[in-house]
């Protein structure tokens, strides 16, 4: 498997619920260590993203321990890199700040590395693409296109605070999209019933799976998640289990965990159902680490797609 993955690689300031503070690498760094530790022997995995300064080397030397991630796509520009700073109110809520936004990619940033199977494009800031090159970049793209809405969703304040939002063309942004996954927060903020009740999102999902979307997953935290898929002309919803959890201590990251376990397995497997248990699994371990120092663990699901 020859995998894309566009989206930024962030500094994180991470302060949890019980105020110890995490000084970390997030963003798309959870996608490739976690592709990176759960790759078979051919896989080939290609970040198209840019790097500040400030972290260049280290984000190269850390990810060079992966002999499955190539760099070709990987761009440093003279700023300092993006920032993000987490402060949780408890183990699932929190607010989020960003700062040193990158300027968008553009399509030649992304044709550098070539044609590949699955593209998963990760918006991590929201801004890595404009609709129009996104657009492009669909119409353009023969290989399966998974989009993490991510943080389409949510707007920028003066001082960096990001807050949800309802995006006003948010179906134009899925157009072209094969496999599309949201949290329930953005499920809800895109929903016309607004509500949070399990029936209302499989309302909202069954609708979105009829824009011609393949599969659609809305993950729900320690609900686990809910997934739509087309039979034919037949729309099939799922409730999958979460992974049981003994000791939370870092949910950042579990979202880019689900989706990296998702493809892994289900590109190897095509079994929609079992790659997103696969996915829950990913996902359920990784809210036992914090940070991304030890994302190695995850290397223990790796013979179990």
């Amino acid at each position: 498997m020859k995998i894309g993955i566009i989206g930024t690689i962030v500094k994180d300031q991470i302060y949890s619920a019980d105020a110890t503070e995490i000084n970390s690498i997030g963003g798309i760094f959870y996608t490739l260590s976690i592709l990176g530790n759960l790759a078979a022997k051919d896989d080939q995995i290609y970040p198209v993203c840019y790097l500040g300064q400030d972290i260049y080397d280290e984000i190269l030397s850390r990810l060079s321990q992966y002999q499955s991630i190539r760099f070709d796509g990987v761009k440093k520009i003279a700023q300092n890199n993006t920032a993000v700073k987490l402060i949780y109110q408890n183990a699932e809520q929190r607010n989020e700040f960003l700062s040193n936004r990158f300027p968008p990619l553009q399509l030649e940033d992304i044709g550098k590395i070539g044609s590949m199977d699955v593209w998963l494009v990760n918006f991590i800031t929201g801004f890595e693409l404009s609709l129009e090159t996104f657009q492009q970049f669909c119409e353009q793209t023969p290989g399966l296109i998974f989009m993490d809405f991510h943080s389409l969703s949510l707007d920028i304040a003066e001082n960096g605070l990001r807050v949800l939002r309802k995006l006003p063309n948010w179906e134009e942004w899925i157009r072209g999209v094969d496999v599309l996954q949201m949290n329930e927060a953005e499920a809800i903020s895109l929903s016309r019933n607004q509500s949070a009740t399990k029936h209302s999102l499989i309302q909202f999902g069954n609708e979105v799976i009829n824009k011609n979307i393949k599969i659609f997953h809305i993950t729900r935290g320690s609900k686990g998640s809910l997934l739509f898929y087309r039979n034919g002309a037949e729309s099939i919803n799922f409730e999958i289990p979460p992974r049981p959890v003994a000791n939370v201590v870092d949910v950042t990251g579990c979202g880019d965990a689900f989706a990296a376990g998702f493809l892994q397995h289900y590109f190897h497997s095509k079994d929609i159902v079992a790659a997103t248990h696969y996915a829950n699994s990913i996902a359920g371990i990784n809210c036992t680490i914090r940070g991304t120092e030890e994302l190695f663990k995850l290397s223990c699901l790796k013979n179990q797609r």
